[in-house]
C-alpha cells in the first residue's frame, strides 16, 4: 500500500511539473533586464560594468572641459563606472531618463561620459548630461545606465530614481571633467 501511494504521489508531482512548463512567461518577462536599483552614493555592480551615482543637480546652462555650452533645462549626473570582468565591450554605452513615460537619451554633445571605454579596476568619473523639455522640473525621473547602446534586453541595468523637484537648479554648471581609467 506505501509504495502505491509513493508512486502515485510521483507521478501527480512529474504532472504538476509538466503543467508549469506548459504556462508561457510572457515576452516582458523572458527579455526583461536585470536592473539594480541604487540610490545616489551607492554603488551598483552589473555584469560588465560597476556604477556609482555621486550627485544629481539640475541647470539652466551647461558647458564642459572644450568651451562648448548649451542652455536648456538639463539634468546632470555625476558618477564613477568601471568595468568588472573584461573590458572586451565594456562602455557606458546608454544612459536614458524617464518622465511621465518618456524616455530621454543622454546627450552626445558635449564631453562626458557616453560611450567612453571602461578598464578593470580603475574607475572613469565624469557626467552625462539630459536635456529636458523647456520648463520641465517637477515630477519623478528614473535614470538608468547599462553597456548597451542598443538592446538592454537581458542585460545588467543600473537604476536610481529622483525628484526633479527636490534638486537644485543652478543657473549654469560645468560638467566634471573626465578623469581616471587611461582619461
Amino acid at each position: 500500500m506505501k509504495s502505491v501511494t509513493v508512486w502515485a504521489g510521483g507521478i501527480v508531482l512529474l504532472v504538476a511539473a509538466w503543467g508549469v512548463t506548459q504556462i508561457p512567461a510572457g515576452q516582458a518577462l523572458t527579455e526583461s533586464s536585470f536592473v539594480q536599483s541604487v540610490d545616489v552614493t551607492d554603488r551598483a555592480v552589473g555584469r560588465q560594468m560597476a556604477v556609482t551615482v555621486t550627485d544629481v543637480a539640475a541647470a539652466e546652462r551647461i558647458s564642459d572641459e572644450v568651451g562648448w555650452a548649451a542652455d536648456g533645462a538639463w539634468v546632470v549626473v555625476d558618477l564613477s563606472v568601471e568595468a568588472v570582468n573584461t573590458e572586451e565591450g565594456a562602455v557606458l554605452g546608454l544612459a536614458t531618463l524617464l518622465i511621465d513615460g518618456d524616455t530621454y537619451r543622454a546627450s552626445e554633445r558635449p564631453v562626458s561620459l557616453l560611450g567612453k571605454a571602461l578598464q578593470v579596476g580603475v574607475p572613469k568619473t565624469g557626467s552625462v548630461a539630459f536635456e529636458l523639455p523647456a520648463g520641465m522640473r517637477d515630477g519623478t525621473a528614473v535614470i538608468r545606465f547599462t553597456v548597451s547602446d542598443r538592446d538592454w534586453r537581458l542585460d545588467s541595468v543600473v537604476e536610481f530614481t529622483v525628484d526633479l523637484g527636490s534638486l537644485r537648479w543652478d543657473d549654469e554648471r560645468e560638467l566634471a571633467p573626465l578623469a581616471g581609467g587611461g582619461v
